[in-house]
């Protein structure tokens, strides 16, 4: 597991928004890369629209696995995020006061071994487990909060990560399927700019 302390979780989050903020504007970033250079780990930023008191994904994109520097890699991610996501229209700048910044810190992914299919019902852990899908060409990740947000049972949440990869809802049965399982260090704000927690256990950092 990558722990981070308080500071450096905040300085995760915020230098998610500074990276789409400074879209916006030609001012020099303002954050410097924070201290854990060295980690090893995939990263994605999730922005979401609480302007109505709901939590509306407006973007979402990162990279499974270590890509380089971790810093860029987050900033690239955040950038990738509010204007790159093919489900959405680019953030606007007006947006940037009625949305949220979530960064989620992948640990590296491990493969589950089953003797039958049926086996990762009882293998996959709601909340705590993010899932990667590998079959045939195709592939698909979910993180482990979006299992929470929508209230799904384990066989939803495979069901789910098959039809994100573009694939039928049972191919994850398939013998020659790969589930891979992860965890994830995860940092939200609260609300615009407001404070920084981390998602396990709400408590603001």
């Amino acid at each position: 597991m990558i722990l981070f302390t308080p500071e450096e979780g905040q300085l995760l989050v915020r230098a998610a928004r500074d990276s789409v903020e400074r879209l916006f504007t030609d001012r020099r970033p303002t954050l410097q890369p924070f201290i854990q250079s060295k980690v090893q780990a995939g990263v994605f930023v999730s922005i979401h629209d609480c302007s109505n008191g709901d939590n509306i994904l407006r973007g979402c994109v990162g990279f499974p696995l270590p890509k380089g520097e971790f810093y860029s890699s987050l900033e690239e991610a955040a950038v990738a995020a509010a204007t790159q996501d093919p489900r959405f229209n680019p953030i606007l700048e007006e947006e940037l006061d009625r949305v949220i910044f979530e960064v989620s810190v992948l640990n590296h992914p491990k493969l589950i071994t089953v003797a039958k299919s049926i086996d990762y019902l009882e293998m996959i852990n709601i909340g705590a487990d993010g899932l990667m899908l590998s079959w045939d060409g195709y592939s698909s990740l979910l993180l482990p909060q979006v299992a929470v947000e929508f209230n799904w049972t384990v066989d939803e949440y495979l069901r789910n990560l098959c039809y994100k990869a573009g694939l039928a809802p049972e191919t994850w049965m398939n013998d020659d399927a790969k589930i891979y399982k992860f965890s994830c260090s995860i940092y939200r704000e609260s609300k615009p700019r407001g404070e920084i927690y981390r998602v396990a256990d709400r408590s603001p950092e």
